[in-house]
This record gives structure tokens, sequence and C-alpha cells, in this order.
């Protein structure tokens, strides 16, 4: 009995003793590993790359990845050193070391205009709220006032303009973007002498166009347009006159947000009409014979000239206006 009493007593010692060194030495592992694991300051971590392209947008731009720190879906700050913040940016792609970035907001539009290829910039990632601990009698240039928000960083008056960005762009173009799409409306006449009476027929055609700027100020744009027009050749029938153009413009800067974009062209006019030129149904030979001449007379294809009036509305609409010996049309155009 006193031998199995001495057991219990060392073991009770034992576990006293010895149970409390491995549970404080199983903490102090496990503190030392989250510890290890977490890193104060992730979330507005500062280092440098450099800008490697910028669209002509100006809303896209494509960074070195050299840190390997910038990662999809990450807000950043880009900075220019001993001069402060510039732009709020998220990154929307990484591919083969480089990052692409959205710009979300600029913050200073002098700084802006001194980005451009080549420059290195510092990057703070995530929170950037350190850079703007309120200052005492700071002073709101009228430049800062134009960017009350995400709708103002694009417009014409804020940054993209080249007087404030010098050779930001690396192109000389006076309407950025490549594409443009419009339609128009235009009323579409001929003389109809395949009757008794000779008149003349006015509809209305609705044109649709795409244009595309293939090289600085150069555009080659295509155009249809469609006419309907009731009780032709005859009463009760129908003809359906299409016009296709091709056509090349060069854009000119006009005073007032306007371009003007001379044209050369070529246009051609398919004519549907099944039963003109038909005999029959109280039709003879003679009006059969005017009819197919008047079809005949539409369907052609010639060399038009004129020009094209632009005058933007809003960032990237525009009021159009087509005049030239191949149409009048006026309509709105939407740029992308």
């Amino acid at each position: 009995m006193r031998v199995t009493g001495y057991k219990y007593r060392y073991l009770a010692i034992l576990i006293i003793f010895v149970f409390p060194l491995c549970s404080t030495s199983m903490a102090q592992d496990l503190l030392d590993d989250t510890s290890s694991s977490l890193t104060l300051g992730d979330s507005s971590e500062q280092f440098t790359e450099k800008i490697d392209i910028i669209s002509r947008s100006g809303k896209i731009f494509i960074l070195t990845n050299n840190n390997q720190l910038l990662s999809k879906g990450d807000f950043i700050t880009m900075s220019l050193r001993d001069q402060g913040p510039v732009a709020r940016a998220v990154v929307a792609k990484n591919h083969k070391g480089r990052a692409g970035i959205k710009i979300l907001k600029v913050y200073s539009l002098q700084r802006w205009a001194k980005l451009a290829r080549g420059t290195d910039v510092d990057i703070i990632r995530g929170d950037d709220s350190a850079l703007f601990k309120p200052k005492k009698e700071k002073k709101v240039t009228d430049e800062e006032a134009t960017i009350a928000g995400e709708e103002d960083l694009f417009n014409d008056t804020g940054i993209i303009e080249e007087d404030e960005l010098g050779d930001f762009y690396a192109d000389n173009r006076l309407i950025k973007p490549d594409n443009m799409v419009s339609i128009g409306y235009a009323q579409f006449s001929f003389v109809n002498d395949a009757d008794t009476t000779v008149d003349t027929l006015v509809n209305n055609q609705f044109n649709y166009a795409y244009g595309y700027q293939f090289a600085d100020n150069y555009w080659v744009e295509g155009l249809f347009g469609r006419v309907q027009v009731d009780g032709f050749p005859r009463a009760g029938e129908q003809t359906i006159i299409s016009n296709l153009t091709a056509r090349l413009k060069y854009t000119i800067k006009a005073p007032l947000f306007s371009f003007f974009l001379p044209y050369v062209g070529v246009q051609t006019f398919l004519v549907s009409s099944p039963n003109a030129g038909v005999v029959g149904d109280g039709v003879d030979e003679v009006t059969a014979a005017l009819e197919k001449r008047v079809v005949d007379d539409l369907e052609k294809t010639q060399l038009v000239f004129g020009f094209t009036f632009l005058r933007r509305l809003v960032p990237g609409w525009f009021f159009k206006a087509d005049v030239g010996n191949d149409i009048f049309s006026a309509g709105f155009a939407i740029e992308f």
C-alpha cells in the first residue's frame, strides 16, 4: 500500500509541474506560428513598378509586375516619388509578368500629366487613407475641383485634353476611339414618269453606318440605307430601294467640340420591284416599258463626295449630319 501511495504521489508531482510547462510551450509555438503568418501593413504595402503601356483612352495602364505583388482585384494607388499620389486604380489582369490596371479616380491632374511610358511609379496596395490626412488650409485648385466623380474622369473638359496632357498620347487623333456607329434619317426622292402624269416621289430613308479609324484621323465607313416606296410602279405595288455606300474620311477639328470629315466614296443603289415592267392587269407594253426604265435608272453606281459634321453632345455621343451628292441626313453617332 505504501509503495502504491508513493507512485501516485510522484505521478501527481509530475503532472503538477510538467503539464504547465508543456502547455506553455505549445501556446508559445502557436502564437509564434500565427505571428509569422500575419504581416502588419499588408493592406498598404509600397513598392515601385514601371509604366509599360498607356491606352489611348487613358483608362487602362499596363505596369510591370517585377515585385510579383500585384494580383487581380487589388486596389492600388499610383504615386510619384516626393510629389504625392496620382491616381486610384484596380488590378484587372495579370499576364506574363505584367499587370493591367483600370483607372478609377485621378487625385492630381498636374501629376497625372507627367505619366508616360517608362515612368517609375510608387505603388501603394490596399488602404491609402494615410496619404490624405487633413492638412491646415489646403487650397483646392481649379484643376483638382474638376474631378468630382468617376464620370468626370473621362470628359472632354477634364483630363482627356491634349493641352493638359502634352505628349501623354502617342498619336495625334482628334477623335480617340477607333470605332463609331450611327443612325440617321433622310428623305429619298426620284421622278416617276412611268404613268400618264409625271410626279416626284418622296419617301423616308433610315440609314445605318459603321466607321473605323484605321490611321490617325483617317476613317473608312460603310453605310446602308433602305427606302420602301408604296404605290410604285403602280397602285397596290411596293418597291424597296437599298443604298450601299463606302466612304473614305479625314477628321478636321472645328470650334465648339465639333469636327468636319470631308469624304469621297462609291454608292450603289439596288432596287427590288418584282412587277415593274410586267404586262398585264391593265398595264400595256408601253407603260410596262416606262416602269422598267424608271427602275433601271434608279439602279446605278456613282462616285460620291461631301462631308460629315459631328458635334459632341456628351462624352461618347455626337450629333451627326451628312451633306453630299449621295445623301442629306441627320442623326446620332456613338464612339467606342
